[in-house]
This record gives C-alpha cells, structure tokens and sequence, in this order.
C-alpha cells in the first residue's frame, strides 16, 4: 500500500507510461464501451489520452497491437478509471516482479550470493536502465520475463501442466520472446513432454477460442497493427544501424549477422535436444540473449528479458573461481550500470526514443552473450558444475 502511494506521488508530477496508457486505454475503452481496441475509435482515444497527460510519443499512430486476449492480464487495471491511479497499481506489480526475477534468478542456479553481491545484484536489478525505464514506461516486458522464469522452473521440476499454461499466456508478447517460444515447444516435442504440450495446446485454444468469440475479426486487425507498430519500429535492431549508418555496405553486414545467428541458434537448439534440462536452461537463455542481435526489431527497454541469463552467467562465474570471482561480478555490475545509463544521457535528446535505439543494443547483450558462451565451456567441459542438480526445487 505504501509503495503504491510513493508511486501514485510520482504519477502525479511525472508523466510517463506510455506503453501501459496505450494498454489500459483500449482494454478500458473495451470493457466500458465495447470498442474493438485495435478499431480507429479505440487509436484516437489513446492519443487523447497521451496528449492529456502530456506524455511524449514514441511512435507516429500508437495502437494496441497485442492479441485480444492480452487484455486478460490488463483488465483488472482498467476497471481504474482515472490513468495516474492506475500507472500507480502497475508500477507497484512491475516492482514486485522486477525483485521476483532477481530472486528467481538467483535460485534457478542456487546461488549462495553474499551480502554485498546481493545488494549490488538488486540495486543494479531495480535502478539500472533496464529495469527503471521499462517500469516507467509500464512495459509489459517485466511480467512476460517473470513467465519466461516460471516456464523454465517449471519444466525442469516436471510441473508440466503449470508450464504449458504459461507458455501459453506469454504468446501475449510474441515478437521479443517468438525465439524463446519457438526454441521451448521444438525441445517439448523432441523430448516428448506430453503433457507440456497437452496444456499448451489446450490453453491457447481456449485463448483463442476467447477471442474469437468476443470479436470475430479480431485475428486480421491484430495483425494489421502489429504489422504496423512493428515497421515504425526504424533502427530498432544493430543491423537496422548498420543499415541506416552505411547503406549497402551496412545492409550486407545486417543480413551477414543475422544469418550466422540463425546457424549458431539451429547448433545450439540441436545440441540442447540431445543434451537434457541442464542444455535447455543454458539454451533457453542463450536464446533471448542472441534473439536481440538476430534482426528481429525490438527495443533496450525490452532487455529486461535478458536478466535471467546475466545472472545464470555470473553465477557460473562464481562456481568455477569461488570468492575470487567477487571483484570480476562486482566490476561487470557497476560497469553495465554506469555505462548503460551514461549512453542513455549522453545520447537522450527531446525525442526519448533517440535514446535508446543506437548503442544500448551493445552492452548487456553482448555482455550476456560472453558469460553464457563462456559458462558453456565450463558447464561442457567440467564436471564441477551441474544445473541439474543444483536447481532448485519449487515443488
């Protein structure tokens, strides 16, 4: 209760939320109207809404552009009808999910972390860049990378029916998480998880099954915004720089990079069916990491996604060189920390997308990426370290 007051005294004298305000408007506008939220009724609502609350544009025509049923997770916020009271409650779930990702994250390898790593872990977790601007934003990101942790406990303590669920709902997210997605259901069918698969199919039929009902062409004007929101999305990869910095030259590079990754993902995807849950894990999260240089557009306030892996990386770090890697963790978190958000202000300019388009695709991806490469050698090639049997067990 306290935290939601502090944070409706921010809304009030802050605006901001434009991701949440383009959510909960068009699912508001449903619930109390009936309006189809991806309808031009539904889109002129939202920008009078952002023009009230004075909150600057990140895109030209903000529209919803999530399935129907992602309305689910936002309907019990739009029964608030006044925004700034609204923003206020989301921000305080985002908050508690941003700390259950840190905590998750920490035991999905059982890391035994000392104090100072601990609060160094959570004050880089809550206050760097990629965890206040997309709870300032109301990213949907931080909820779906507390599902993406969920899918992977779950599966590996053979929770299977919970695990289909969720895999389920974060459909609601397709374009950040599709890789992710796509990689846990090939390794579900290969290995013969059932009942995952069961779930899954049973869950998004009855999603869509949902959606369908309420609004019968909901499928088309879905993909129509998406489509659309996704195109204005410009630069919105490290190829689209590269193509926008060196034309042909930069485009060749682009394609060059997205192929090699698309090869490194079809390795790693192969090796993780052969390999057991401690390949799936470390694969799983190799995965978002990779998805955010492979061409997909998508943006640093998305990078939430990535801390599961971070963590798993630094905690790998730990088992093979102890108390002797604290200083090494300590450095890579104040370095991501400042760095990021000396990029961010030195690049900030009176369009707030500026800001984050350009070199924050760089540290913490590429950052991730290491550690997990890196941590795949030791997890490989020693017998020292086994996610198998120090995960966690949540049953």
């Amino acid at each position: 209760m306290l935290l939601t007051l502090l944070n409706f005294q921010y809304t009030k004298s802050n605006p901001g939320g434009e991701d949440f305000l383009i959510n909960w408007s068009a699912t508001r506008g449903f619930m109390t109207q009936g309006l189809s939220p991806y309808g031009s009724e539904a889109s002129q609502s939202i920008q009078d809404e952002l023009n009230l609350h004075e909150i600057t544009r990140t895109l030209e025509n903000p529209k919803f552009s999530m399935p129907l049923y992602g309305m689910l997770i936002f309907s019990p916020f739009a029964l608030i009808a006044d925004f700034e009271i609204a923003r206020a409650v989301w921000m305080t779930f985002l908050e508690i999910s941003l700390i259950a990702i840190i905590i998750l994250s920490m035991h999905l390898t059982y890391w035994k972390i000392n104090p100072i790593l601990l609060t160094s872990l959570f004050l880089f977790g809550l206050f760097g860049f990629h965890g206040i601007m997309p709870l300032l934003d109301g990213s949907l990101s931080i909820p779906i990378t507390l599902m993406t942790l969920g899918i992977l406990i779950t599966i590996h303590n053979k929770q299977d029916e919970a695990a289909g669920l969720m895999i389920a709902f974060t459909t609601m997210l397709p374009v950040p998480i599709g890789l992710f997605l796509i990689f846990v259901l090939v390794w579900v069918i290969a290995t013969r998880r059932g009942k995952i698969i069961a779930w899954f199919l049973a869950t998004f039929s009855l999603l869509l099954g949902f959606s369908f009902a309420v609004i019968p062409s909901w499928l088309i004007q879905f993909l129509t915004n998406m489509i659309g929101a996704y195109r204005e999305l410009d630069s919105a990869s490290p190829g689209g720089i590269l193509i926008n910095r060196w034309g042909a030259v930069g485009e060749r590079f682009a394609i060059g990079i997205s192929i090699v990754i698309g090869l490194i993902l079809v390795f790693e995807w192969w090796q993780a069916v052969k390999g057991g849950q401690k390949r799936f894990i470390w694969t799983a999260l190799l995965t978002l990491a990779l998805g955010t240089w492979s061409g997909i557009k998508t943006s640093p306030l998305n990078y939430v996604l990535l801390y599961p892996a971070l963590i798993m990386g630094l905690e790998l770090l730990f088992e093979r060189w102890k108390n002797k890697a604290n200083g090494t963790i300590l450095i890579i978190l104040v370095v991501l920390f400042l760095g990021s958000w000396s990029i961010f202000l030195l690049t900030m300019s009176a369009s707030f997308q500026t800001g984050v388009s350009s070199f924050l695709f760089i540290p913490l991806p590429i950052t991730t990426i290491v550690l997990l490469y890196w941590s795949k050698w030791w997890v490989v090639k020693s017998n020292s370290v086994d996610l198998k049997t120090t995960l966690i067990n949540l049953k």
